[in-house]
């Protein structure tokens, strides 16, 4: 055995069930801040900190810092899959680290990428609905959570959402999209993607509401008016940060507005939150979903998405690389 090898099986036995959770939210996601894996996975700042530090000095993540500019410094920690956390990864697929499509060098770039914003904010978005659920039954609140990459694999023909995901309540599923929007473009070009999802509602059978997210309240306004001339075959639902119409508790954090009832069906008059969704627009749970799959290919087994929620802390027989 290398010494590569046995430094691999000395780590994989240190890593827990809620380690091996992270790596494959890392790999399916990319990038995630600190903060985020905190509401995430942990129930506090320090408890996330000491633990990264240990996963990063056993190189199963990577931790960047992107540079804001001049005058601006330096941004929050960011933390990316590392080589060990993917040779971990990969092996549980019963992968080689190439199959498993890791690449450090294009990981790094995304420290300094234009985009990174954009992505940091999509999975804002989705943490904030995965903190939501952690207090909810397993199977009731955010039960997946799809990357840009994996819908764009399934739906790219019509649409590239920013995401994907179900929200359950009771006995009914609300399946999804996310548009996740920076103001970047004009709002004639966010127009311009809805007619996609409309084309794949009427391919599939499958009208799942169009969930997105805006920079600003007056933004929001501003397109709900020009979608509200246009004709559409989805139900889509706009929501911005505060100020908003639905005031936060002084206790509530600005980054968990997405889980409060801040949503607003085009040509309705009242927000709610995912389960007042769900209640109108959802189905019950026996129904067709795009995340069932009834005849899943050897591709879709090797590269899994993960659950939304984290396991409880444990070490346990999971990985052919260790005893954890």
């Amino acid at each position: 055995m290398s010494g590569g090898e046995q430094t691999l099986l000395e780590v994989a036995g240190r890593m827990t069930s809620r380690d091996r959770w992270m790596f494959a939210m890392l790999h399916e996601h990319r990038v995630l801040t600190r903060h985020q894996l905190t509401r995430l996975a942990f129930t506090g700042d320090r408890m996330t900190r000491l633990r990264l530090a240990t996963l990063t000095r056993l190189q199963t993540v990577d931790r960047l810092r992107p540079y804001y500019g001049q005058g601006r410094g330096t941004g929050p920690y960011h933390y990316a899959l590392g080589p060990l956390g993917a040779a971990i990864l990969a092996a549980e697929r019963g992968l080689a680290v190439a199959e498993l499509g890791y690449r450090r060098d294009k990981l790094h770039a995304w420290a300094n990428s234009p985009r990174l914003g954009h992505l940091i904010g999509v999975n804002a978005v989705f943490t904030a609905w995965v903190h939501a659920s952690r207090t909810r039954p397993d199977h009731e609140g955010l039960t997946a959570w799809w990357s840009e990459q994996r819908a764009h694999a399934e739906w790219g023909r019509w649409i590239r959402p920013d995401g994907y995901g179900t929200w359950q309540a009771g006995r009914r599923r609300l399946d999804f999209f996310v548009e996740f929007d920076t103001g970047s473009e004009s709002l004639s070009q966010v127009v311009r993607k809805i007619p996609g999802y409309t084309r794949l509602a009427a391919s599939s059978g499958l009208t799942s509401p169009v969930l997105i997210w805006l920079p600003s309240a007056y933004r929001e306004r501003e397109l709900r008016a020009r979608l509200a001339a246009i004709p559409s075959g989805v139900v889509l639902v706009t929501a911005a940060p505060a100020p908003l119409t639905a005031a936060a508790p002084a206790h509530d954090p600005p980054d968990l507005a997405p889980a409060r009832g801040v949503w607003l069906p085009l040509h309705a008059t009242t927000r709610t939150d995912l389960d007042g969704l769900t209640t109108r627009y959802g189905t019950p749970i026996l129904s067709r979903s795009p995340f069932d799959d009834p005849d899943p290919t050897d591709d879709d087994e090797h590269d899994p998405a993960p659950t939304p929620r984290p396991p409880a802390p444990s070490f346990g027989p999971r990985s052919p690389l260790g005893p954890a």
